[in-house]
């Protein structure tokens, strides 16, 4: 029942999409209801063609990013990621999300570089600074471990999250 509904909305959106003006914005739309219903490649298809439409939209690389990932493409949602660092390189959302995807990728020198930039631009963001502990934890960097677990460990109290289950402490 609730597929069924989902799919309903999902096809009355792609319709409304395809009577509108084609704006990115419909098929960014578009794209994230693709992404809700686990249609991976159609929504990879779309967000791309929203893309083409704004190339220089921050917050769209990033949507795309994530699209892309969810589709399994890593080396293209680093594309968008890249893109929007280079684009807004003082938004921490990317080079959190850079960070991410270089973990999937098993890329953890990459992973490292992309946390330490998002923890120094948004030192009070739980994810920036939890992916700096453990991506210098597992580079064998002690010193900046030990200093990011112990933030980590601050920022966990201080918003009453769990801290780290395990650190070089």
């Amino acid at each position: 029942m609730l597929r069924s509904l989902a799919a309903l909305a999902l096809a009355l959106l792609c319709a409304a999409g395809c009577a509108t003006s084609g704006s990115p914005h419909d098929a960014a739309g578009i794209a994230m209801a693709y992404a809700r219903a686990g249609r991976h490649v159609e929504a990879a298809r779309e967000i791309e063609l929203a893309v083409r439409v704004q190339p220089e939209n921050v917050a769209l690389r990033q949507r795309a990013a994530s699209i892309q990932a969810g589709a399994g493409n890593l080396a293209k949602a680093v594309e968008h990621l890249e893109v929007a660092i280079r684009l807004g390189p003082s938004d921490p959302e990317s080079w959190i999300a850079l960070g991410s995807i270089e973990k999937r990728r098993g890329s953890a020198p990459d992973a490292y570089v992309a946390y330490k930039r998002a923890a120094e631009l948004a030192p009070e963001d739980l994810r920036a600074v939890s992916g700096l502990a453990l991506a210098a934890d597992s580079l064998g960097f002690d010193e900046e471990a030990d200093r990011a677990y112990a933030r980590w460990t601050e920022l966990a109290h201080a918003q009453k999250t769990p801290p780290p289950a395990t650190h070089r402490r």
